[in-house]
This record gives C-alpha cells, sequence and structure tokens, in this order.
C-alpha cells in the first residue's frame, strides 16, 4: 500500500519533531476503529473543523488524516487538561455511546492517545508506518527490524547476564548558587540505544509498545543491579533511577536493599513518573512506607507547571518534583504566574522543586525569584562545567 501525500507530509513532520521534540505532543485518534456509518464524511468534516477551531492558540499545531481516516494532531503549549477535553469530545462525536471493544495501535482500548513527542515519537512513527502497509521487516530508518514477542525471552536473557554499566548514561541535578554551583544528585538511566546496539542489533526495540512495556521491569531490575556497581565508582553524594511502582514495591527491590554497600540508600533518589503514581494513587502509602523505613528520598518526575492546577502533592510529601521546562512560562499571564509560584512555594520545608529539560537561558532569571534552585538540562550542564552563573 502507498502512503498518501498526507500520510508522507506527517511522517516529515514526525522527522522535522524528532529533532527537537522537547514540549510538542502528537493526539492519534483512532477514527478507523469507530462505529461505521452514512454519516461519517460529516462526522469528519465535524471533528476537523472542531480540532482546529480548539488548537487556536497552540504552538506549531498541525491535523492530517490517514488514508484509513484515522486523525493525526501535532502540538506545542496547550495545558494537557484542556487537550483531554477536547480529545473526549472528538471521541463523543464518532463513539457516541459506544465503548471501543479493541485495541487501538498502541495496544490500548482507547479511542485517541496523546503521545509525549520526548518520549513516544517512536511509536506515533510505528503507528503510522503499520496504517500505510510499511511496517514490515525493515520498518524502522536504517533498516532496523521491529521487535518481535520470540525475541523478548532472548532480550530478557542477556539482560540478566550482563554487565549493563556500560549502557548508563548521567545527568546532574544542579544546586545553583549565588557566585558557585554544586551538585544535588545525579540521575542515571538505561539508554534504550545502547541497550538495542549492545544485544539486539539491528533491532527496534521500542517498536511495539506492549513489548517495551512488557520489558519495563526487567530493565527495573537490570538498573539496580548496574547501579549497585557504578555508584560505588562515582564520586558524588546522591544518584537517582527512576523506577516503576511496581518495582518499588516488588521482592527484587527488598533484596537489592540488602545486598547494596552500606550507606547506599541513604543516597538514593527515587524517580517516580506522575502518570504511573497517577495510575496506581491506591499504592502511594505502600510507596510511602517503603521510602520511609529505607530512608530513601523520592522524586515526582514528568509534572508541567500547568499540572498543578489539577495535582496536588500534599498526601506524598516527595522530597523533590521535577517540572519539565515549557517556553510558554515565559507568556504565561500574571495570574497563572502566580498560581505556579504559590504551588511551588506551597511545597512545604521538606520538598525541593527542579526545572528540568531547561535548554533556555531566559528561564534561569525568571525561576529564581520564585525559589526554584534546581535545574537540570543541557544548558545547565553547558554552564556548570564553563564555571558561568546559571
Amino acid at each position: 500500500m502507498r502512503a498518501t501525500d498526507a500520510e508522507r507530509a506527517f511522517l516529515h513532520e514526525l522527522h522535522a519533531i524528532k529533532r527537537d521534540p522537547l514540549g510538542k505532543r502528537i493526539i492519534h485518534f483512532a477514527v478507523s476503529l469507530a462505529p461505521a456509518g452514512e454519516d461519517l464524511k460529516l462526522r469528519m468534516d465535524g471533528a476537523t473543523r472542531f480540532i482546529q477551531k480548539s488548537f487556536e492558540k497552540a504552538q506549531n499545531f498541525k491535523l492530517f488524516t490517514a488514508g484509513n481516516r484515522d486523525l493525526f494532531v501535532t502540538y506545542a503549549n496547550l495545558p494537557l487538561a484542556e487537550v483531554v477535553l477536547i480529545c473526549n469530545k472528538v471521541e463523543k462525536l464518532f463513539m457516541g455511546d459506544a465503548v471501543l471493544s479493541v485495541r487501538n495501535a498502541y495496544n490500548e482500548f482507547g479511542f485517541f492517545k496523546i503521545c509525549d513527542a520526548v518520549k513516544e515519537l517512536d511509536r506515533v512513527v510505528a503507528a503510522v508506518k503499520a496504517i500505510t502497509g510499511r511496517g514490515g521487516a525493515q520498518d524502522d530508518e536504517g533498516g532496523q527490524q521491529p521487535m518481535k514477542p520470540e525475541l523478548l525471552a532472548v532480550l530478557i536473557e542477556r539482560l540478566r547476564n550482563a554487565d549493563m554499566r556500560n549502557c548508563i548514561e548521567s545527568q546532574s541535578i544542579y544546586l545553583a548558587g549565588d557566585s558557585s554551583h554544586s551538585v544535588e544528585f545525579v540521575e542515571f538511566t538505561l539508554s534504550a540505544d545502547k541497550i538495542q546496539r549492545n544485544f539486539l542489533p539491528g533491532i527496534q526495540i521500542t517498536s511495539n509498545p506492549w513489548l517495551f512495556h512488557a520489558l519495563r521491569e526487567e530493565l527495573d531490575r537490570a538498573a539496580l543491579k548496574a547501579m549497585v556497581r557504578e555508584v560505588q565508582e562515582y564520586s558524588h553524594k546522591s544518584f537517582s533511577a527512576n523506577l516503576g511502582i511496581n518495582t518499588i514495591l516488588s521482592k527484587d527491590f527488598a533484596e537489592f536493599l540488602v545486598r547494596a554497600p552500606e550507606g547506599l540508600a541513604s543516597r538514593f533518589v527515587i524517580e517516580v513518573h506522575k502518570t504511573d503514581l497517577i495510575q496506581n494513587s491506591a499504592l502511594i502509602p505502600a510507596v510511602r512506607k517503603v521510602t520511609g523505613e529505607a530512608k530513601i528520598k523520592l522524586c515526582i518526575d514528568g509534572v508541567e507547571w500547568r499540572d498543578f492546577e489539577l495535582l496536588n502533592f500534599e498526601k506524598l510529601r516527595p522530597d523533590y518534583v521535577k517540572i519539565i521546562w515549557n517556553n510558554d512560562l515565559l507568556e504565561a499571564t500574571p495570574a497563572e504566574l502566580s498560581s505556579f509560584v504559590k504551588a511551588v512555594q506551597g511545597f512545604g520545608a521538606g520538598t525541593k522543586a527542579i526545572l528540568s529539560h531547561c535548554d533556555n537561558p531566559k528561564a534561569f532569571p525568571l525561576i529564581r525569584p520564585m525559589g526554584i534552585r534546581l535545574v537540570q538540562g543541557r544548558l545547565a550542564d553547558q554552564f556548570y562545567k564553563s564555571g558561568v552563573a546559571l
């Protein structure tokens, strides 16, 4: 099946987003899975007009229609809560009161999927190529083959028996002082690209969202194993790793704490993504019990500045909250800024805010009056190494 002009244009747009994904999102409306009807064309026209009107305030907005009638939206700088309301209205237009009974391209029972371009761009590319009939043996760029179920066991076995330290990447969180800077802690992550090159060359391990999700807990275990070795050789006093809630409450994590060198737990910061917390909110007391007994610090990752309109961290009492920098904060109204500052200053003495993914020099003079002194990002790395004041 040949790609349509719109599909080719969308793939071209995705490649452009890949070069600068920060702050951008993609929405996939699975119109092809909705109940068929004689008025489908009218609904398509109505949805197109509604989406265009609703995203007038967004930056980098574009709308694409695939050959199977699926709709794709790319945009930046629009509150997630507002976007979800828009998506719900589009779903109502096509689905009515019906419930989707088949899985979408992301192996989920959902009419729409909102993807963060930083973390999920590959999933969108795979979905588009599946629609265009180009999702075969040479699905990804560079002739890479897609991940298959039979390869999952192979990869897991290789991960369990390997030294993963060469797959670890690190980035520091800096405390910006008036005249000098120091390192608050170092974030360690396992690089999917490095795992792919070392253990399954030629296979795109993120091409199948379901299989990659199934691999998540195994990757967490591999990260813990690698960090026990890596951190002992590291000079910084504290370090972090992004773990799933299921991993934190698992037997493997309890055994990790027992095997860890003396004093290691007290230097450990667990980063949990906000989505994981929302989906597993009932497990928050159990997570807090584990971190409290082990004297481990807790960091909430993936928070956006507008999220404070909906999220309250008082019950969780985290040690850190990572707020993703977004350029739309520079254009926030006085009321929006006041609300954001009030939320940050209301964290309490035990919680510190971190500005992450920050590569805009205009961010630093903006956040200092707010009391945000911890920063992370490529620009912060450059400033720290060069001795330039933040």
